[in-house]
């Protein structure tokens, strides 16, 4: 075996085990759903600052899933999930006032969009308006 492919076979065993030991950290820290029967309480706070609270029973593990069966909220496919431009019969429109609906888990803004939340038994999750 030449000094080339040595140093190629090398450079394919250090990428498999740098692969395998992302893919291991990527397992242990993944968001999962609660499985079966879930509670979750949904809070949206409009553009004009009323807010609405609306509580769900569910055995859906995903919060897209959850609240497009439920019709609060719609928009359109992109590269990373749904886009979503309206909740509870709003929309927002960037192009007129710079709105969009913001996302949060437990009070905090989400780290994925809507596709990627994985509800939890009495999980409370939030669409704000935001402008800006």
């Amino acid at each position: 075996m030449t000094k080339k492919q040595k140093q190629a076979l090398a450079g394919i065993v250090i990428f498999c085990l740098l692969a395998l030991a992302l893919y291991g950290i990527w397992r242990v820290n993944r968001p999962e759903a609660t499985e079966g029967m879930k509670t979750v309480t949904v809070e949206v706070v409009h553009s004009d600052g009323t807010q609405k609270e609306f509580a769900y029973t569910t055995d859906l593990d995903n919060l897209e899933a959850l609240l497009t069966q439920e019709g609060l909220i719609s928009g359109s496919d992109s590269a990373y999930g749904l886009f979503v431009d309206t909740v509870d019969g709003e929309t927002a429109d960037y192009a007129k006032d710079n709105g969009w609906w913001r996302l949060t888990c437990g009070g905090e803004d989400a780290q994925t969009g809507a596709s990627g939340v994985m509800l939890e038994d009495g999980g409370v999750y939030g669409w704000v308006y935001t402008v800006g």
